[in-house]
């Protein structure tokens, strides 16, 4: 059966192998397919831009040349051709639009004027004055087809408009004719790329009149357009079509001019879209396949590692799987841990508070340890990983200094006590009382030199001192009177990974403080990512003193001072009992708080979703909600904003997030949703009751 075993090992790795493929593949086939579509509405949006800002232009252009038209007409019928053409030429009106005007008797002949002067002319002949001058048309402004100027030969659009008696007898008519690149000076090609277009079309005839660029389209009918089907539908949108002209795939989007029969389009082509994202689509590329090939490599490598077990003793083979497992489950389940922690630390403190024996509550004291450990390890691997990953996240808010100093502080003071250590805090009075940072990793970074100074003291103590720097940085060094570092291990203290090497003196370090070797690493890299420097100076045998300096300016005064938190839980005892809502969908972690809720006096009523709790709390008046983020059937926050929906007073009940991740944007999340507190996960019942403290109102005797 063993036999059996090993010969499938590397069938179960190549399935393992292939499934983590597939998923690599998959996942970048989505993310590709996200981006086409981005890139997609990124040219729909540029498209809908331009062609609404070339139909502006175009109607304000053809709105000028019906003002001229319309008063040349209206000229036309008070005091006939030769004076209209008199004053067209004294009052210079062609200079408007940089085109000609001719006014004609009703047989169409009559006198062109532009800035060359005045000549005859003859449109009898040309389409559009026979529609200008049809009884059908009445006085609506005909837009002619585009046809080669008889005084240029260049291309030009021509308008007319026919002049009436009172009566409606025919009297003569007015054009004006223009050079289609007057319409075409607003566009720059390269908005829409080398393969974008702008139409103007007419839409009677359909002809199209300006074309950017121009090519030989100008004239040519679109019969077999799209466009035509899409404004029956509506007068402006978008729509994909292979072009009719060129044979390109363009997106086009298409505006119809309220006051003239004619519709502008614009049109991004396929190529340029997906050449757009096609930077992006590589680098994924490159990821999935680089990720894809060290798969590969690991699968081989442990198809390789596997083959040359037979020479390795059983010790060897098992420490080296042992590794091997270890490695891959921090990588893949680190996230995972963080529900059986909670549930663990949680059962070790109310185990801690039990009536046990002596040996018993010692063991019960490792297990604590050993979990909060192991808690510590898994948060430095996600900061290291997300800082290698480029994804690390900073904040900008006011911070009161002085507060947060002490606050880390006084986090500290009971492990500094468990040592018999001392734990100073000194603030140099030429601080400013409120700067601009990223609170929580500024904390992050003080808890980590202060628990490393405790941790490598065995007697004396540790001084926190926080002055000026110059400008508006500020300087933060934490002093301890522990075994000092050698000089040659100094210059490797911030790399990932390093590990003092166990030494006479040093022995101590490695078996009884252990970690993993990223707290100092993840340390320096915040304070980098946050423009600081960061550094140590020590002697072996005298101590050591970490600093770092950050930049820090000088922030508004916040009115919000949150509470410190704190192991005395006499507040509890002078709380009055609450009737408590919890929303929890892990039954361990149920089980738990409903624990924790009982030490301090407190009632539960537990539910495993986002729904039940909404119906609960619409059912029953509670003192307060836990509330975890993320359930089934319906989310904390979602269940939150239900709630803050109810009309008083049950909207106001205080809700408390339970999350497993306290960041910036978790909490912010949170209070937008409407929760008034949030605990973290593992919860820890000090900053449970804290918050109850903080939202719950008393009893009427705590009152009085």
């Amino acid at each position: 059966m063993r036999r059996v075993r090993r010969l499938h090992r590397p069938l179960y790795a190549w399935a393992v192998a292939l499934a983590l493929l597939a998923g690599i593949w998959t996942a970048y086939a989505v993310q590709v397919s996200a981006i086409h579509d981005r890139a997609v509405e990124e040219a729909r949006a540029k498209a809908e831009e331009i062609a609404t800002a070339y139909g502006r232009f175009v109607s304000g252009n053809l709105s000028l040349i019906d003002d001229v038209m319309r008063f040349l007409a209206a000229y036309y019928q008070e005091n006939g051709l030769e004076r209209t053409a008199s004053l067209a030429t004294r009052q210079r009106l062609y200079d408007a639009f940089h085109g000609n005007i001719v006014v004609l008797d009703p047989a169409g002949v009559g006198t062109l004027i532009n800035g060359a002067g005045t000549v005859p002319m003859t449109l009898s002949d040309r389409p559009y004055f026979q529609r200008a001058i049809d009884p059908k048309t009445r006085d609506a402004v005909v837009v002619g087809a585009p046809v080669a100027a008889r005084s240029n030969g260049r291309q030009v659009l021509p308008f007319a408009r026919a002049v009436r008696a009172p009566d409606g007898q025919l009297i003569g008519a007015v054009a004006i004719s223009v050079e289609v690149t007057l319409l075409e000076q607003l566009y720059d090609q390269s908005a829409l790329g080398p393969g974008g277009v702008v139409v103007m079309t007419g839409t009677a005839d359909r002809v199209i009149r300006a074309r950017i660029p121009e090519g030989n389209y100008i004239g040519q009918t679109s019969d077999g357009s799209r466009l035509w089907s899409e404004i029956d539908r509506a007068p402006s949108g978008s729509y994909w079509q292979v072009s009719i002209v060129d044979g390109k795939e363009r997106l086009y989007a298409y505006r119809t001019l309220a006051d003239f029969p004619i519709v502008v389009t614009a049109g991004v082509a396929l190529d340029d879209i997906v050449a757009e994202s096609a930077q992006f689509r590589r680098n994924l590329l490159y990821a999935a396949g680089g990720v894809s090939l060290v798969v590969l490599l690991l699968l081989f490598g442990w198809l390789q590692e596997l083959k040359s077990r037979r020479a390795l003793s059983a010790e060897t083979r098992r420490a080296d799987a042992a590794s091997h497992a270890k490695s891959d489950f921090l990588a893949s389940m680190s996230h995972e841990l963080r529900t059986p922690l909670n549930g663990l630390l949680g059962f070790a403190r109310l185990l801690r508070a039990a009536p046990l024996d002596a040996p018993y509550k010692r063991y019960v004291e490792l297990l604590n340890d050993a979990g909060r450990h192991l808690y510590a390890l898994i948060n430095d691997i996600l900061d290291f990983s997300k800082i290698e990953a480029g994804k690390m996240a900073f904040e900008e808010a006011s911070i009161e200094l002085g507060s947060l100093v002490e606050g880390a502080v006084a986090i500290m003071t009971t492990a500094a006590a468990e040592k018999r250590l001392t734990l100073a805090c000194h603030l140099d009075a030429g601080l400013e009382t409120f700067v601009r940072g990223d609170p929580n990793r500024l904390r992050q970074v003080l808890l980590n030199l202060i628990t490393n100074a405790i941790k490598f003291t065995q007697t004396g103590g540790v001084e926190v001192r926080v002055r000026p720097a110059g400008g508006d940085r500020v300087r933060f060094e934490v002093q301890d009177t522990g075994i000092g570092i050698a000089p040659e291990d100094q210059a490797n203290l911030f790399q990932r990974f390093h590990q003092l090497e166990p030494r006479v003196n040093h022995s101590q370090i490695n078996r009884s403080q252990g970690g993993t070797g990223l707290g100092l690493a993840i340390s320096a890299s915040l304070v980098r990512l946050m423009a600081g420097e960061i550094g140590v100076e020590s002697r072996h045998s005298e101590g050591s003193t970490f600093w770092f300096e950050l930049p820090l300016p000088k922030a508004p005064a916040v009115p919000f001072k949150r509470a410190l938190p704190s192991s005395d839980t006499a507040t509890a005892s002078r709380m009055r009992p609450l009737q408590v809502l919890v929303a929890e969908d892990v039954p361990m972690n149920q089980l738990l708080i409903e624990a924790l809720l009982e030490t301090l006096g407190h009632s539960c009523d537990l539910v495993g979703d986002g729904q039940q709790a909404v119906e609960a709390a619409a059912a029953t008046r509670y003192d307060a909600i836990l509330m975890d983020l993320h359930m089934p059937v319906m989310s904390g926050l979602d269940a939150t904003r239900a709630i803050r929906a109810f009309t008083a007073p049950a909207n106001g009940v205080p809700i408390i997030a339970l999350t497993a991740n306290a960041f910036a944007d978790d909490i912010a999340a949170c209070k937008a949703a409407g929760m008034n507190d949030f605990v973290p996960k593992p919860v820890d019942i000090d900053l449970l009751v804290q918050a109850f403290a903080r939202w719950v109102a008393p009893a009427a005797a705590e009152i009085d």
